[in-house]
């Protein structure tokens, strides 16, 4: 299996959708936000969906910090939003919370779930999109 990110900017629902499949590094996320960033479509004010289902991280918390501090010097990722981490293993559950734990100083709410249901509770997702964003999800993972 080879590295893949996906996403899709969904300006009418203010949503960023992510689906990471593969064995990833911390400087392969880096990139990948910077591809995000630069996208022209791209709202710091938009909640972010991770589907982490299909990923391991190569990488332990001292470079979630180095994660972390490029990400507070890069002004256009950050602002008030909500961001949930979709995870159903361990290795994704530790790295996701070693997220959550350091970001003290960043504006972003974080959740760590393994539901869809809880991690569109969360965003406030309206129930009647709950469908099509999980199909969305799905689709962007194949």
């Amino acid at each position: 299996m080879g590295n893949n990110i996906e996403y899709i900017i969904l300006d009418n629902k203010s949503l960023i959708i992510e689906c990471y499949i593969g064995k990833f590094s911390i400087d392969e996320l880096i990139e990948f936000k910077k591809t995000v960033e630069n996208d022209i479509n791209y709202n710091p004010n938009f909640n972010v969906i991770h589907d982490f289902r299909k990923s391991e991280f190569l990488f332990g918390i001292e470079e979630i910090s180095q994660y972390i501090n490029i990400l507070s010097k890069k002004k256009k990722l950050l602002n008030n939003r909500k961001s949930v981490m979709i995870t159903d293993t361990p290795n994704q559950v530790v790295t996701s919370m070693g997220f959550d734990l350091k970001k003290s100083n960043l504006p972003i709410q974080v959740k760590v779930c393994s539901t869809f249901e809880t991690a569109f509770n969360f965003i406030d997702l309206p129930r009647k999109d709950w469908k099509i964003i999980r199909t969305l999800v799905n689709s962007l993972k194949n």
